[in-house]
């Protein structure tokens, strides 16, 4: 397996996994008003948190396998279909064969995460054993790829069978950046909206300095708490832009972005920016849910429509396409 953590495209989002700063709205109806929202208590989990929001299921759309709107019809579950075009029936992206790519911003970061973002660090346990080197794991099965994908090299098979994979790799990808520019662009606009509304959101900019102050009275001055990541990524793996499961993080660097981790997570409970943070975003994500309703049920029609094309183009779509360089299978990360 290989994971290509490119830093450019990390540099403009949270922990790879959150939302990205801010951009200029750009959605058909993105007039909202500023919730008041108090100091509410911080959800269970970051992941509970969007999986309960009401734009989730449409920033899935297309990257999950369970959305609710089309249910198994990803980029992801597309593999299964296009190996059985190529002659290999039975092969998922949980075989490790296909190579995979998720994506790190856009409608995504809305979808699935980590414990870290925007919000800090929400998970005081999560940080003091894993920091920021923690398994993909469940926030992964929201896609529909399983908690061992990440973990594991994908098995050696025949060259014919690794260059079928590789075109259906290939094919995956292309069809997920098509429908970016088509079907889904209204969605990603709306999901652009909502990050640029909870940043400037002024409960959350609050909440946000406090952070800040908290964290530079404990040594670490850093005035966003998306940053965080992309700096201790860097530090950890000492500017690599790859990284395998086999590379190797040092006792030292180690420790010290546990330490990192652990005040992140004081200092988010301390100032209740996880509370304030997916309770603002809760009330964007369900004001533009229902100013758009037409306009993303129609996103949701033209998706599916797109994606029963794409089932029945697979065998041409075979023959023309070039296998994605990717020897092995396994799974990478894409801006």
């Amino acid at each position: 397996m290989r994971i290509n953590a490119r830093l450019s495209a990390l540099a403009c989002c949270c922990a790879a996994l959150a939302a990205c700063t801010a951009v200029a709205p750009s959605g058909p109806k993105n007039t909202v008003h500023a919730p008041s929202v108090g100091k509410p208590p911080p959800p269970a989990s970051a992941q509970a948190a969007l999986s309960s929001e009401a734009f989730t299921p449409y920033a899935g759309l297309g990257v999950s396998s369970d959305d609710g709107l089309a249910p198994g019809e990803s980029e992801y579950a597309l593999a299964g279909p296009c190996m059985t075009a190529a002659g290999y029936p039975g092969v998922t992206v949980t075989d490790g064969i296909v190579p995979i790519s998720f994506y790190l911003n856009g409608p995504s970061s809305l979808t699935f995460t980590q414990p870290w973002g925007g919000w800090g660090y929400l998970g005081t346990a999560d940080a003091q054993q894993y920091g920021f080197l923690m398994p993909a794991g469940s926030a992964l099965t929201v896609l529909g790829l399983g908690q061992g994908t990440l973990a594991q090299n994908g098995p050696t098979v025949p060259a014919a069978e690794q260059d079928a994979a590789g075109k259906c790799g290939a094919i995956m990808q292309d069809f997920y950046e098509a429908v970016q520019k088509g079907p889904l662009a209204g969605i990603f606009a709306l999901a652009s909206d909502i990050t640029s509304d909870v940043q400037h959101d002024p409960a959350v900019i609050a909440a946000r300095r406090a952070w800040s102050a908290c964290m530079a009275e404990n040594g670490y001055r850093l005035g966003q708490p998306q940053d965080v990541f992309n700096q201790e990524f860097q530090t950890i793996y000492g500017g690599q832009r790859t990284i395998t499961p086999s590379t190797q993080v040092s006792a030292a660097a180690d420790q010290a972005q546990l330490a990192v981790a652990a005040t992140d997570a004081d200092c988010t409970q301390s100032t209740d920016l996880a509370g304030i943070y997916f309770a603002v975003q809760t009330s964007y994500e369900q004001q533009l849910v229902t100013a758009n309703q037409q306009a993303l049920a129609a996103a949701v029609s033209q998706y599916r429509a797109a994606y029963a094309n794409e089932l029945k183009q697979l065998p041409a779509l075979l023959r023309t396409t070039k296998a994605e360089p990717n020897p092995g299978g396994g799974t990478h990360h894409r801006s």
